[in-house]
């Protein structure tokens, strides 16, 4: 009987080791906390919306101050709410997005500037009851697409994946 608790616990312990944190949002994916466009996902204090992605793009900003992807620019439109009781903050950074073989691509802060130019989006802080509308960029490869999005509220919160296709 030990024997067999032993290998369960070092076949965890080796399926952690290799496929990690993919194979654990994966799991917990299947339990619920995925949405497609258009439907509202609560990570802790923030509800997300994804109202929108368009790629393709290859140059961001204006005659001036502009920045030309390195692949091309996918932009994410989104609704950030907070539902909570105090000021939650959101951050660009934790937003993940995959390509269909589960590639990850993390977001472009710089592009995402331009990209939001004309509105005050995602502040430091936003007050509960409070919303933000704004865009996410991912610069990803040129043969590449957004299949999923994995948003949070803070780094280590579970996250909601959101389905693009």
């Amino acid at each position: 009987m030990a024997v067999v608790l032993l290998c369960c616990c070092v076949g965890v312990a080796v399926s952690a080791l290799f496929w990690g944190r993919d194979f654990y949002d994966d799991a917990r994916d299947r339990g619920g906390r995925t949405v497609g466009l258009n439907q509202p996902a609560r990570d802790g204090d923030l509800e997300f919306r994804v109202i929108g992605l368009e790629c393709g793009i290859g140059r961001i900003g204006d005659l001036f101050v502009n920045q030309s992807a390195v692949g091309q620019f996918c932009l994410v439109d989104l609704v950030v709410r907070n539902v909570g009781d105090r000021p939650a903050t959101f951050s660009d950074n934790l937003q993940k997005a995959y390509g269909p073989t589960d590639k990850q691509f993390g977001a472009d802060s710089g592009a995402g500037a331009l990209a939001n130019i004309d509105q005050q989006v995602f502040p430091d802080q936003l007050n509960p009851g409070n919303q933000v509308t704004g865009v996410v960029v991912y610069d990803i490869p040129p043969d590449a697409r957004i299949v999923r999005l994995r948003l949070h509220s803070a780094k280590g919160s579970p996250g909601v994946t959101v389905r693009t296709e």
